[in-house]
């Protein structure tokens, strides 16, 4: 196998970078990739989920048809703010940075980059491949809803790669949690603080209250409890009737997620009840909890290509959440694996254009890696 390319891999990597392609504004991005599929050989589509998502785009899934069964990559076309009018700096020692105002945009476009490269070498070279599946989706930095929008029974491969993790080559995530985020509205009387308070029910009284009861932070090994927002109250001298808390829950098992929401509903019913209010709560389950099994065919698949190449493999326990959520629960064998990116959602991001290129030499493998290898090792299993 040839080297990888690494002058065309930075220059479409730069080019991707330079297109603004914040959450829900993912349209130039989309016709970009487009383009560049079709001009690879795939049968290219893109969905509908627009309309569900609020984006100005929908996902694109594409089809490059070979010999074997079908494995796909993934990636995500959104990045976070500040992202507009981003820049791709390559510095003499290879590293690539923004100018400082901005991200990098490697979160993603490191991982489409690359998928795009060993494509495109593959065919350059002529090497027989599997049917290659490619998904690049939409708002995946807002819990996933583009994948979570896509309609899964297109896809024909049965594990996928998802190229979306900061960290040293050869890591891989085996595990991310169920991520829940709730409102709670205290409702209490207003009343004027200084000539009659003890008319009132101070809503951010019984909020306080209900919140000191918690174990915000990190609740257990498995769990962690965040309150990011309080609003509350009209003025100093008016005893504050309504208040909105707004947080989220994490945690690698599921039921131990729901188990603090349980907590936090009861915490806000209690202290509202003792003080003569009223709570209520909603919640959003965006992501479940998945672990990866250690006969993960997919899982498997990777580890050999990276350790014939004298890579290290590290399997690490993330409380991220991706697109690979989503795909578990969809029945696909998936894993999310680290593509060359550092101190993401930072004006700090960088990558190093000789690790894209060892991304690129890994992805290729596993497309054109046997499909008998990965028999074998669910026979052994």
């Amino acid at each position: 196998m040839s080297k990888v390319n690494k002058e065309r891999l930075f220059k479409t990597f730069k080019e991707l970078v330079e297109i603004d392609s914040l959450t829900y504004g993912e349209r130039k991005m989309a016709d970009a990739l487009k383009a560049k599929l079709e001009a690879n050989g795939f049968a290219v589509y893109e969905d509908e989920s627009a309309s569900v998502t609020g984006s100005d785009a929908g996902n694109i899934h594409a089809v490059l048809s070979g010999d074997g069964d079908a494995i796909l990559f993934m990636a995500h076309m959104d990045t976070v703010k500040p992202g507009e009018g981003k820049k791709a700096i390559l510095h003499p020692d290879g590293s690539v940075t923004s100018d400082g105002t901005t991200v990098l945009g490697a979160d993603d476009a490191a991982g489409i980059a690359e998928i795009l490269e060993a494509v495109e070498e593959i065919r350059e070279e002529g090497i027989g491949h599997r049917s290659i599946e490619v998904l690049f989706t939409v708002a995946e930095e807002a819990y996933c809803v583009g994948a979570s929008a896509f309609d899964f029974d297109r896809i024909k491969a049965d594990r996928a790669y998802i190229l979306d993790r900061a960290g040293d080559i050869g890591s891989v995530t085996v595990t991310e949690p169920t991520l829940i985020s709730f409102e709670i509205e205290v409702k209490g009387k207003a009343s004027h603080a200084g000539f009659e308070p003890e008319k009132g029910v101070n809503a951010i009284v019984i909020a306080s209250k209900a919140i000191a009861t918690l174990p915000v932070g990190r609740k257990d090994e498995d769990t962690t409890l965040a309150v990011g927002v309080i609003e509350g109250g009209i003025a100093t001298n008016v005893v504050p009737d309504t208040v909105k808390i707004k947080g989220e829950i994490r945690s690698q098992i599921h039921d131990k997620a729901l188990e603090t929401l349980d907590e936090i509903r009861e915490a806000f019913y209690s202290q509202a009840k003792a003080y003569g209010g009223q709570s209520a709560l909603e919640y959003d389950i965006h992501l479940k909890a998945y672990r990866v099994p250690d006969d993960s065919p997919a899982l498997y698949g990777y580890r050999k290509v990276i350790e014939d190449k004298g890579i290290a493999f590290a399997p690490e326990i993330s409380f991220g959440g991706s697109d690979c959520n989503i795909l578990r629960q969809k029945g696909i064998d998936g894993i999310t694996i680290a593509n060359a990116m550092w101190n993401i959602h930072t004006t700090d991001e960088y990558t190093f254009v000789g690790d894209m290129a060892k991304v690129t030499e890994i992805i290729k493998e596993m497309m054109m890696q046997s499909p008998r290898q990965e028999e074998n090792h669910e026979q052994k299993s």
